[in-house]
């Protein structure tokens, strides 16, 4: 059980840091059609952010 918790928190922590580092490159000097597939990017680290952190809360408290 705790390799799972330990496993979630991972995950979510390294989407955090693709989440910022996605936002990052969004805000810089991108090409039009690059912003495109960052807002997807950005898009798939905020869903995949929030499942992790909510399963890992939920094994933590379990």
């Amino acid at each position: 059980m705790e390799a799972l918790i330990l496993l979630m928190i991972s995950v979510c922590l390294l989407s955090l840091y693709g989440l910022v580092y996605v936002s990052l490159r969004l805000v810089g000097n991108v090409k039009s059609c690059e912003k495109a597939q960052f807002r997807n990017s950005l898009l798939v680290m905020l869903v995949l952010l929030l499942i992790s952190g909510v399963s890992a809360t939920f094994l933590i408290m379990s």
